[in-house]
Parts: structure tokens; C-alpha cells; sequence
């Protein structure tokens, strides 16, 4: 009986130190990955105030789009609120404003000379260049949490203390830029 009491307990300390460690491993990933996601939510928050002011000099020169203007103010004004799925789906609204915005230039010469216009269309353009990079560093920690999730122990451990894995930021057809 004692034979079976210490094999019990030799085998329940490694198995407890493996949770423990596998625990906090989960821990500081989710934690890295939640502040880089942080820092992607912050440069999407600046993207869409940009594309506010870009849209409003749209508006002013070509009243048809008027309408753009609402949903941008819309989504400007409950950004911080909405999910991370509601998100995602700004990022492709914002490239279709993009290719809205730009039309509205192309038919306006007023417009399309204004220096307003040219400086928030390159500022936006900037803005597309380096949101890969921004979202980059999240996928690749988001994506070694979800791995470590899929493997044993880390999946038990996972279940356990509700770890869930995180949906990476893919990128937009039309720029290739990673949406939030």
C-alpha cells in the first residue's frame, strides 16, 4: 500500500510542476500577445481618425459622398468600443473608402489638387505601408500561443484556465495591409 502511495505522489510532483510551468508559458504569451494587440488597436484608431479628416475634405468637395462621410464618422466615434470582430470588418469598410475617396479625386480637379487632400491621402498611404509591420509582431506571438495551445500538455492546461487561441490579422486584398 505504501509502494503505491509514493509512486502516486512521485509521479503527481512532475506532473503538477509540468502544469505549473506550462501555465505560466500560456500566461506571458497571452499577455505578450494582448499588448501587441494593443498596439495594433492604437494604430487602427489613429487610421480611422485619419481617414475621418480625409473623408470630410471628400465630402466638402463632392457632396455625393456625404454618406461616406456618416459611416466614417460612425465608426470613428465607436471605435474604441467595438469588438475585435467589428474591427476586422472596419479594415475592409476602410478599403473601400480608399477606393471611394480616390474616385471622388479623380472626377473633382478641385479636389484632386487641394493640399488638404494630398497630404491625408499620402498620410494615409504611409499608413498602409507600415500597418504589416504592426501587425506582424502580433501574428507571429499570436500564432506561437495558438501553437502552444494545440500541443500536449499546454491544450489541458489551456482548457483548464480558459486560454483561447487568437484569430490572426490577415492581409487586405487591395493593400495588402494586415487588418485589425
Amino acid at each position: 500500500m505504501e509502494n503505491g502511495l509514493w509512486i502516486i505522489c512521485a509521479g503527481a510532483g512532475p506532473t503538477l510542476l509540468l502544469f505549473v510551468m506550462t501555465h505560466r508559458r500560456l500566461n506571458g504569451l497571452q499577455k505578450k500577445t494582448d499588448r501587441s494587440f494593443q498596439d495594433v488597436d492604437r494604430f487602427m484608431a489613429v487610421c480611422v481618425n485619419v481617414y475621418g479628416q480625409w473623408a470630410e475634405i471628400v465630402a466638402a468637395y463632392d457632396l455625393n459622398e456625404q454618406g461616406m462621410l456618416a459611416e466614417i464618422m460612425t465608426i470613428r466615434d465607436t471605435f474604441a468600443k467595438m469588438t475585435v470582430e467589428e474591427k476586422l470588418r472596419v479594415c475592409g469598410q476602410l478599403d473601400t473608402f480608399y477606393d471611394r475617396m480616390t474616385a471622388s479625386a479623380v472626377k473633382c480637379p478641385r479636389l484632386r489638387t487641394s493640399s488638404m487632400y494630398i497630404r491625408l491621402h499620402a498620410q494615409v498611404d504611409e499608413m498602409i505601408e507600415q500597418m504589416p509591420n504592426a501587425c506582424s509582431h502580433y501574428n507571429e506571438l499570436a500564432g506561437q500561443l495558438n501553437d502552444e495551445i494545440s500541443r500536449f500538455p499546454a491544450n489541458m492546461t489551456a482548457l483548464l484556465f480558459g486560454f483561447e487561441k487568437k484569430e490572426l490579422l490577415t492581409g487586405s486584398e487591395k493593400s495588402d495591409i494586415s487588418a485589425i
